[in-house]
């Protein structure tokens, strides 16, 4: 089975497109909501990971893990964590982490300023300005996130707990990685392709005329290369 990770401010609804081509071609995925985990306490990056390990071995023996974004990065974690566990994993539109020690002191202050922004301002002021951001420009606009307000303490724990300015910079040890792995971003998603590329090459999957959001911009292709991953792991 595929198990997928949505991203910040994101929902396991976010793969209902990408499932429904999946399961079309004999692929069952399942998805996880990753507010719940940070529900009764802080979590770190190293801890989720190992807590992914553990709830998704006990109901499946030799899974497929795909993460987006931020679960993208917590995939990285759980790989990482228990590498016998995974037949394979894809990363979509993830950050394997940040080198210089300034960036990632800048990214956990600004992470805790969306923090404070998630508990505090009105739920779609908040939602206006993260949407707003540059790495969204051009992309589908997000989709309606009324659902997600009661998990918004959960949400802003998350800003702080899995901050890419909190995470270890994880590209030596995946490289190292015996799991199998996919890294696909879209080709309007600069930033991410660059980093798709620097982790895998030519074998990194640039899905053309796509931005950032790929299981909500182009789930069918992203499906379509899921697919054909799982397939040549089986």
């Amino acid at each position: 089975m595929l198990w997928l990770l949505h991203g910040n401010l994101g929902s396991p609804v976010d793969w209902k497109p990408v499932m429904e081509v999946l399961r079309a071609g004999g692929v069952e995925a399942r998805a996880l909501n990753l507010w719940k985990y940070l529900e009764c306490c802080p979590k770190s990056l190293k801890d989720m990971g190992r807590v992914l390990c553990s709830e998704i071995a006990a109901q499946d023996r030799h899974p497929f893990l795909c993460g987006y974004s931020l679960g993208g990065r917590l995939a990285m974690q759980a790989v990482l964590a228990h590498p016998p566990l995974w037949k394979g994993a894809l990363f979509v539109s993830a950050n394997p982490g940040l080198e210089d020690e300034a960036a990632k002191a800048a990214r956990r202050a600004k992470d805790a300023e969306w923090a404070v922004q998630c508990l505090s301002a009105p739920w779609d002021d908040f939602l206006k300005e993260w949407d707003a951001q540059a790495v969204f420009e051009d992309g589908p606009p997000l989709p309606d996130r009324s659902s997600l307000k009661p998990w918004r303490k959960s949400i802003s724990r998350a800003f702080i707990d899995w901050s890419v300015g909190a995470q270890e910079n994880l590209a030596p040890l995946l490289k190292q990685s015996a799991v199998p792995q996919l890294w696909i971003a879209g080709q309007r998603d600069s930033k991410f392709s660059a980093l798709a590329r620097r982790m895998a090459g030519e074998q990194a999957v640039i899905i053309p005329d796509a931005g950032h959001r790929l299981p909500l911009e182009a789930p069918e292709r992203l499906a379509e290369f899921l697919q054909s991953f799982i397939l040549q792991n089986p």
